[in-house]
C-alpha cells in the first residue's frame, strides 16, 4: 500500500462513517420520548417497528461509545450513549447479572432472559461506555463486573440453555456463541483487566481456532460436538457461515495482541484466507450468506432459516465484516493477497450496498447484486456491524505505514 492509496482509503472510511452512515442514525434512532434507541427503519428512514430489542440497545450503546472513543470527542455522541445506557439499566436489566430480550417502546418487558446474546451485546456496550473516564463510577463498574461474572459462569456451564437464536443441544456447541463472547470479553478486558478476563479469552480463542476451525476442510464449522468431534453426516454439522468466519478471524487477531501471543494472531490471519475462499462469490462479487463444508448445496439453519435467507444472497453484515478481516490480515501479515481482496470487497460494497440517495447500506442483495431488501434497520440490523467494521478499517489504515 503506497502513501496515496493509504491516504485515500483512510479519508474515504472516515468520511463514509461521518457523512454517509451516522447521519442516518443520528437523525432518527434516539428515542427522545421514552429513552433508548429506535432501530427499525425502511429505506427512507420511516420507523417500521418501535420495540426495543435489547441486542440492539446494547449494540447502539457500543457504537456511540466507540465513535466517541475512536473517532471524535463529539459531545452529542456521548449524550446519545449516556441516554442509551440509562434506559438499559432502568428497563433492560433483569437482575442477577442477566438482561431481557425485547421491551416495548416504553420499556415494558415483552420477552425476558431467553438469550445470552443480549448479555453479550449489552456488556460490550457498557464496557465500551465505561472506557470514558467520566462514566466510570463504582456503581457502573460493579454492574459490569457482576454481569461479566455471570456471563463467564454461563459460558462454562454445558447445561445453560438460554441461547436464542441458537437452539440448545445435548450434542453440539455453537461457533457464534464463542465468537460473540470473544468480542465482548475483549472489550471488557480493557476495563476489567487481563487478569480477570484471560480465562474466558483463552477459552473462546481455543474453541474457535482449535475446535470449530478444521484444517482438513479449511473452514470454521458452526457446530461441533461437545467432545470436539465433527458431524458431517448432518446439514447442521456441515453448516458454514462465512460472515462468522470473517468475524472470528479478526477477533482472533485482536486477541493475539491482547494476550501477547503471535500464534493466535497468525491463526486469525489464516482464518481470514479460509473465509475468503469459501465465502467469496467469484462470479458476481461479494460474500455469500452460508455454505456447506463438503461443497454440497447448503440448507439454512437458525437465523438464516428464520429470515428465509438463500445461501447465495449478499447480506450487509458478512460483507462489512469481510472488510475488517482483510484490512487487519493485511496489517498483520503484509501479504498483498489480503490487500487485493480488501480492494475488491471495498469496490463491491461501495457500488452495491451503499444507498447513495438515502444513505446507509441496504440490508440484502440478490446473488447478482440487485437490491432485495432495502431496509436500513430491522429486528436484526442496526448501526452495529457496519459502523464497527468501517471504524476498524479506518483505524487500521490510519496506523499503517505506507510502503
Amino acid at each position: 500500500m503506497n502513501q496515496v492509496q493509504k491516504e485515500e482509503l483512510t479519508a474515504y472510511y472516515r468520511r463514509h462513517v461521518l457523512e454517509d452512515i451516522m447521519p442516518f442514525w443520528d437523525e432518527r434512532c434516539i428515542d427522545k420520548v421514552y429513552g433508548g434507541y429506535l432501530t427499525c427503519f425502511d429505506r427512507k428512514g420511516t420507523l417500521t417497528d418501535d420495540r426495543k430489542y435489547i441486542w440492539f440497545q446494547g449494540r447502539q450503546l457500543y457504537i456511540y461509545s466507540l465513535l466517541y472513543n475512536k473517532m471524535a470527542k463529539n459531545p452529542q455522541w456521548l449524550q446519545n450513549a449516556k441516554q442509551g445506557f440509562e434506559f438499559l439499566v432502568r428497563y433492560g436489566y433483569a437482575g442477577n447479572g442477566r438482561w431481557n430480550y425485547i421491551l416495548d417502546r416504553k420499556g415494558n418487558v415483552l420477552e425476558g432472559t431467553i438469550s445470552i446474546f443480549s448479555d453479550f451485546h449489552v456488556l460490550q456496550g457498557i464496557a465500551e461506555y465505561l472506557k470514558i473516564e467520566e462514566t466510570r463510577s463504582s456503581l457502573n463498574l460493579d454492574l459490569l463486573e457482576k454481569c461479566y461474572d455471570v456471563m463467564e459462569q454461563n459460558m462454562f456451564d454445558p447445561d445453560f440453555k438460554e441461547i436464542y437464536e441458537n437452539t440448545w443441544s445435548p450434542v453440539f456447541i455453537w461457533h457464534d456463541m464463542y465468537l460473540t463472547c470473544l468480542a465482548t470479553t475483549e472489550t471488557c478486558s480493557e476495563v476489567l483487566g487481563i487478569e480477570k478476563t484471560e480465562r474466558l479469552l483463552r477459552e473462546c480463542v481455543n474453541k474457535i481456532e482449535n475446535w470449530f476451525a478444521r484444517d482438513k476442510y479449511q473452514v470454521v464449522l458452526e457446530a461441533v460436538t461437545k467432545k470436539n468431534k465433527v458431524c458431517l453426516s448432518t446439514g447442521k454439522g456441515r453448516f458454514v457461515n462465512p460472515g462468522h468466519m470473517h468475524e472470528s478471524a479478526w477477533f482472533c487477531m485482536k486477541a493475539g495482541d491482547i494476550l501477547q501471543d503471535s500464534t493466535i494472531t497468525r491463526r486469525g490471519v489464516e482464518l481470514a484466507k479460509w473465509a475468503n475462499r469459501i465465502g467469496k462469490d467469484k462470479k458476481y462479487g461479494g460474500i455469500i450468506s452460508y455454505a456447506d463444508a463438503l461443497g454440497e448445496t447448503p440448507e439454512p439453519i437458525d437465523w438464516f432459516k428464520e429470515t428465509n435467507s438463500l445461501w447465495n444472497e449478499k447480506v450487509w453484515w458478512p460483507n462489512a465484516e469481510a472488510l475488517a478481516a482483510y484490512a487487519l490480515a493485511y496489517y498483520y501479515s503484509k501479504e498483498t493477497y489480503y490487500l487485493k481482496e480488501f480492494l475488491e470487497q471495498h469496490i463491491y460494497c461501495k457500488e452495491r450496498f451503499y444507498d447513495k440517495e438515502y444513505k446507509e447500506w441496504y440490508e440484502r442483495l440478490e446473488y447478482n447484486g440487485k437490491v432485495k431488501n432495502s431496509d436500513k434497520g430491522t429486528p436484526w440490523k442496526c448501526a452495529f456491524h457496519l459502523v464497527r467494521a468501517l471504524i476498524v478499517v479506518w483505524d487500521t489504515f490510519s496506523g499503517m505505514e505506507a510502503v
